[in-house]
């Protein structure tokens, strides 16, 4: 009798060791826990997936990952600069696990970069997309007090031109609402996944998220920011708006 194979949810965190905007920025310290460590328990706490993998060139990143309870996945040289994309670490993951012998069926990137974002937040897109047989759903904010629709090219002598011509001349509140790629919960049908080669294969949907949980941390700007988004959420919440964290800090101070 052959036995059906059993399909398996993965959550994946990409962290390469290289970053270059924010020195360590996967593994420094963010309210008393490394920042990867608020996805690998959102990931845990959704209670969704069967694995939980950080893939990574770093072996601090992978002692930390391993730490608060991921799997960890080394990923090649050609994916641990800074032009490998989350599609291309994605594929290399489901090829990795499927080599092994695991049958991936679906797989949801969770980047370190958005600590805000909660383990409610994963399940509510995994039901969208679940519940509406999506093969891509990638998260969206909105643009957060600038308009995309005045966007504009300085020119060396401080003149220039706006980008998108016409729209610069509405007031704010008649301008359509525009919304932006987040690194929050990108979901993909495996299948599809290694077809296409991209989160953005065809047909892709976009799920918002809110703005605050669904803050890229990428410039040393964002991380104040997300500092002082925790701060005032917390104190108008009185509760944390960090996901939980079952297990004691593995770091008490600056990695660097």
């Amino acid at each position: 009798m052959i036995l059906p194979e059993v399909t398996k949810r993965i959550a994946l965190i990409p962290a390469r060791g290289g970053s270059k905007r924010i020195l360590h920025k996967n593994i420094r310290p963010f309210f008393g826990h490394p920042l990867i460590a608020y996805a690998i328990s959102a990931a845990h706490n959704s209670q969704l997936f069967d694995h939980v993998v950080v893939s990574t060139d770093d072996a601090q990143i992978a002692q930390i990952a391993q730490w608060y309870g991921a799997e960890v996945l080394s990923r090649e040289a050609s994916l641990a600069n800074d032009t490998a994309t989350v599609s291309d670490v994605a594929v290399h993951v489901v090829l990795q696990l499927r080599a092994s012998g695991i049958n991936v069926t679906s797989i949801c990137s969770l980047m370190p970069i958005c600590p805000l974002r909660t383990s409610a937040d994963i399940r509510q897109h995994f039901e969208r997309f679940r519940s509406n047989q999506r093969l891509f759903q990638i998260s969206v904010v909105p643009y957060r007090g600038v308009y995309p629709h005045w966007a504009l090219n300085i020119l060396p002598d401080h003149t220039g031109h706006f980008i998108y011509g016409t729209d610069t001349k509405l007031p704010s509140q008649m301008l359509q609402e525009a919304m932006c790629p987040t690194g929050a919960i990108w979901l993909a049908q495996a299948d599809a996944l290694l077809e296409s080669r991209t989160f953005y294969g065809q047909p892709h949907h976009f799920e918002p998220i809110d703005a605050n949980r669904g803050l890229d941390i990428d410039e040393l700007s964002d991380w104040d920011l997300a500092e002082l988004l925790v701060y005032g959420l917390q104190q108008r919440d009185q509760a944390s708006p960090l996901e939980p964290i079952g297990k004691p800090p593995y770091v008490e101070s600056d990695s660097e």
